[in-house]
């Protein structure tokens, strides 16, 4: 009986440890002004595999973060030189159920790869003025360095 309740105690101690720790975690990246945003991590089943997460954007990257994890590095980081945005479209099938109807999925081509984002239709207007706005001379200077 008494080791039953230490394994529930130390249960219970590691999921509060968990979520101080997520919590401590996002309030860190939130002053750096971050954005909901979700994240498609696996394709193995059609409408599946998105993970809720934030982005912050840093000059010209945009770096996305689990919101579940205690990891400090970002999972994903989008250069905006090459990232460009290939489809638009509402949550369809099963992400109908998970998104409410105000989210658009957005389908992001880069170097790196292909991923897939959803987020708020306001969420997409700030997205696409980072990915088509950059200070004025802002290439000319970045070749320079």
């Amino acid at each position: 009986m008494l080791k039953a309740l230490l394994v529930v105690a130390a249960l219970a101690g590691a999921v509060a440890v968990f979520l101080v720790l997520t919590y401590v975690r996002r309030s860190f990246f939130s002053r750096a002004g971050s954005v909901a945003m979700a994240a498609r991590l696996s394709r193995h089943m059609e409408g599946r595999g998105w993970a809720p997460g934030f982005a912050v954007y840093e000059s010209g990257n945009l770096r996305w973060y689990r919101m579940f994890s205690l990891a400090f590095g970002p999972r994903y980081t989008l250069s905006r030189e090459d990232l460009q945005v290939s489809e638009r479209r509402k949550p369809i099938g099963p992400e109908a159920q998970i998104f409410p109807p105000e989210v658009a999925v957005l389908r992001c081509k880069s170097a790196t790869g292909e991923v897939e984002l959803a987020m708020t239709t306001s969420a997409v207007t700030g997205f696409l003025s980072w990915l088509e706005a950059a200070p004025p001379g802002a290439a000319f200077y970045s070749e320079r360095d």
